[in-house]
């Protein structure tokens, strides 16, 4: 009989983040669009001011009342790049 170290035991490996939000977060920001992670959120059952809040929080922007939409999260994207690369002094 072989002694099964209960840490490596033969569960089924997870596939990713078992959270919605989590799954949908788990991409680099540079990489994926603002309106594709709202879509998957709100699509995952949050409304559209949560996932907007959640895609701008996650992009460093603090939550609005409102929510964000799509095209000011990209906007201030936008703005961040030409600052970062000395485009345009702040």
């Amino acid at each position: 009989m072989a002694f099964v170290d209960p840490a490596q035991s033969a569960r089924p490996a997870a596939s990713g983040p078992a959270h919605p939000a989590a799954r949908v977060l788990a991409h680099s920001p540079a990489r994926v669009a603002a309106r594709a992670m709202m879509w998957n959120l709100e699509t995952d059952g949050w409304t559209e001011r949560e996932a907007g809040n959640l895609v701008g929080l996650f992009h460093g922007l603090r939550p609005a009342l409102s929510g964000w939409s799509e095209r000011e999260i990209e906007h201030l994207r936008f703005l961040r790049a030409l600052v970062e690369t000395g485009r345009v002094g702040h």
